[in-house]
């Protein structure tokens, strides 16, 4: 077993990486989100005199958008996020080191 350490991270690549990783958890979260919404403008249906299907249409065309944009903003914020960490993580690996790893 071999020790080696990360003394290095490459911030564009890391802050791809970032980017797609939020994007996806804010994603499956939106989509939840958006399910929510759908069954909430259900609930506001039985309101006597409420169009059924425009309170649920609403609430699944807002959620879907929230959603679009929570997976746009997530991304642009993960990427700035991941790039600015990236640099604090190189400069402090090379103060004390970086991380070790064991390589079989």
């Amino acid at each position: 077993m071999v020790t080696q350490s990360i003394t290095r991270v490459d911030p564009v690549q890391y802050g791809k990486i970032m980017a797609i990783l939020v994007a996806i958890i804010y994603l499956i979260i939106g989509l939840i989100a958006t399910l929510f919404m759908g069954l909430f403008g259900g609930f506001l249906s039985a309101i006597p005199g409420a169009d059924a299907g425009a309170f649920v249409g609403l609430g699944l065309i807002g959620g879907l958008i929230m959603t679009i944009t929570m997976v746009i903003g997530g991304a642009i914020s993960g990427f700035i996020i991941g790039v600015i960490g990236a640099f604090i993580y190189n400069f402090v690996a090379s103060k004390v080191g970086g991380i070790k790893i064991d390589l079989e």
